[in-house]
C-alpha cells in the first residue's frame, strides 16, 4: 500500500502533465509541493531506520559491557552503597528514601532505581540495578552516534565509542548503580554540548536526564557553568531551558555538600561486623599529585590499570610520573588554546570534577591520608573517569589536525598507539566474590516479619534488612 505522501506526489505530477498551460510560477509552486510531499513520505522511513540503527548499537554495546564482567548479569549481586544504603532505604522508607543523602549529597537515580526494584522479588533486585546502570553506561554512546553530533565524521565517532566502552582503568564504575552518577554526568554533558534538541521526544529525554543528573551528584553543580556558557554562545531557547533545569537541583546539592563537608561518609559494616568510615585528611603533596595525574590518569588511560603494577617496580617511577604529568597537562593546554569550544568545555568540566574530588575525596580509611589511597592502583578510579575521556578526546583531536601541525599529530598518534596495550590488559575485570545472594534472598523470604536479616555483599560489606 502506497503512503499518502507518495499518492499526493503522483497526483501533482499528473496535474502538471494534463495541463501544460500552467504558468511558470504555478509550476514552481507545484514542484515545491511535490518535493515537500516526497520528503514527508521519506521522514517516517528515515526515522525507523535511525531507531533500528540505535537499537543495534545499544545491543552491541551491551554485549561489549557484558564481556568485560559477565557476572554482573549472570550472577548479579549488590555492590557497596547499592545494597547497604540505596536498596535498604528504599525497602524501609519507600518514597521518603529520596530525601536521604549519602556521601553528603542526594542520589536521585540510584534511589529511584532501588524503589523500582521493590516491585520485584529480592533475588531479582541486584540484576535490576545492574541493568539500569548498564543502560546509563551505554546511553552516552547512542547520543554521540546520533545526528546531534553530525559535525564529527561517523566513523570517527564509532571508533571513539568503542574506545569509551573499552576504556582501561575504569572497573569501579562498571555495571553498578553505586557509581552510575559518573556515566550520568557524561550523558548530561554530551546533551548540553550536542546540537539542540528539536523534537518533542529529544526534548523530553534531555529535560529528564539533565534534571535527574542535577539531583544525583555534585557534578550537576559543575555542569551549570557549562550550560550557562552554551546558552550565552548559542542564544537559543533550549539552551536556556537546559540551564533552568540544572539550576534548582544544583542549588540543593550545594547546600547539602556544604552541610556535610566534614562528615560525608555514613558508617557501614564490613563482613567481619566492624564499623568502617572512609575519609580523613587529604595529605596533598606534589609527589602524590604527580602520581595521581601522571600514573593514574594519563598513563593508565593508555596502558591500563594492570600495567601500573609493573610501573611501580621501576626505580625511577617518580620521574616517569612527573614527565607524564607534564606531557598530559601540556596536551590539555594545547587543546584549550586551539580546539573547538565544545571540546574545551568538556576538558574544563572533567578537570573541575577531578579537582572537586581531590579537594575532599573518599578513598579509604582515615589511618592514611586520602591522597595516599588515591595513588594506589585501582583505588578511586571513578575520580579519573572523566579526565581520562578528556585526555583521549584531546589526543584524537590533535591526531586529526591538518598537516601544518605535523609534529603535534605524530606525537598524539604515537601516544594513541599505546592504547591497545591498556585495552588488552584491562579488558576482563575480575568477577565479584560470589556471596550466593540468591540463597540469602530465599532465606529472607521465609523469615517472620520483624526479623533483622544480614546479607553479605561486595566489596565485603553488609546489608541489613528488617523483614516487613
Amino acid at each position: 500500500m502506497s503512503s499518502p505522501g507518495l499518492e499526493l506526489a503522483s497526483a501533482l505530477n499528473g496535474i502538471k502533465t494534463e495541463h501544460p498551460e500552467i504558468t511558470t510560477g504555478s509550476q514552481n509552486a507545484l514542484d515545491a509541493s511535490v518535493t515537500t510531499a516526497r520528503r514527508s513520505a521519506a521522514e517516517p522511513a528515515k526515522y525507523h531506520r535511525a531507531v533500528r540503527l540505535h537499537l543495534v548499537l545499544f545491543a552491541t554495546a551491551f554485549l561489549i559491557v557484558y564481556t568485560r564482567r559477565p557476572d554482573a548479569v549472570l550472577h548479579a549481586q549488590f555492590y557497596a552503597e547499592d545494597g547497604t544504603f540505596f536498596f535498604r532505604d528504599a525497602y524501609h522508607f519507600g518514597l521518603r528514601s529520596l530525601l536521604l543523602t549519602c556521601g553528603g549529597y542526594f542520589h536521585a537515580v540510584p534511589r529511584l532505581t532501588a524503589l523500582f526494584a521493590q516491585l520485584f522479588p529480592l533475588a531479582w533486585a541486584p540484576l535490576i540495578l545492574n541493568l539500569a546502570a548498564i543502560t546509563v553506561q551505554i546511553l552516552p554512546l547512542n547520543i554521540f552516534l546520533s545526528s546531534r553530533f553530525s559535525d564529527i565524521a561517523f566513523p570517527v565517532r564509532l571508533f571513539a565509542s568503542f574506545i569509551y566502552l573499552a576504556l582501561p582503568n575504569s572497573f569501579e564504575i562498571h555495571a553498578n548503580i553505586t557509581n552510575v552518577q559518573w556515566h550520568l554526568a557524561l550523558l548530561a554533558c554530551l546533551l548540553l554540548l550536542a546540537h539542540p534538541a528539536r523534537t518533542r521526544a529529544w526534548q523530553l529525554f534531555d529535560a529528564t536526564t539533565i534534571f535527574l543528573t542535577s539531583l544525583s551528584s555534585p557534578m550537576g553543580i559543575l555542569l551549570v557553568p557549562v550550560a550557562a556558557f552554551v546558552w550565552w554562545k548559542r542564544r537559543n531557547n533550549w539552551a536556556a531551558t537546559s540551564f533552568a533545569l540544572l539550576s534548582p537541583g544544583a542549588a540543593i546539592q550545594i547546600v547539602s555538600v556544604l552541610l556535610h563537608w566534614h562528615a560525608r561518609q555514613a558508617p557501614h559494616s564490613n563482613i567481619l561486623g566492624q564499623t568502617v568510615i572512609n575519609g580523613g585528611a587529604d595529605g596533598a603533596s606534589f609527589h602524590s599529585f604527580a602520581a595521581i595525574m601522571g600514573r593514574q590518569v594519563f598513563l593508565s588511560t593508555l596502558l591500563g590499570l594492570n600495567t601500573q603494577n609493573w610501573l611501580l617496580h621501576l626505580h625511577y617511577v617518580s620521574i616517569v610520573e612527573t614527565i607524564s604529568t607534564a606531557l598530559g597537562l601540556g596536551v590539555f593546554a594545547y587543546v584549550l588554546r586551539y580546539a573547538p569550544v565544545e571540546l574545551k568545555l568538556f576538558i574544563l568540566f572533567a578537570s573541575a570534577v577531578l579537582a572537586l574530588g581531590l579537594v575532599n575525596p573518599l578513598a579509604g580509611p582515615p589511618d592514611h591520608p586520602q591522597w595516599y589511597w588515591l595513588c594506589l592502583p585501582g583505588c578511586g578510579n571513578r575520580y579519573y573517569f572523566l579526565p581520562m575521556l578528556a585526555f583521549l578526546a584531546s589526543l584524537f583531536w590533535i591526531a586529526s589536525l591538518k598537516p601544518s601541525a605535523r609534529a603535534f599529530r605524530y606525537f598524539a598518534i604515537a601516544l594513541l598507539l599505546l592504547l591497545p596495550v591498556g585495552i588488552y590488559r584491562d579488558w576482563r575485570y575480575p568477577p565479584f566474590e560470589n556471596f550466593r545472594f540468591a540463597e540469602f534472598a530465599k532465606q529472607f523470604e521465609r523469615v517472620p516479619a520483624g526479623t533483622k536479616f544480614i546479607i553479605p555483599i561486595n566489596p565485603e560489606w553488609l546489608m541489613e534488612l528488617t523483614k516487613h
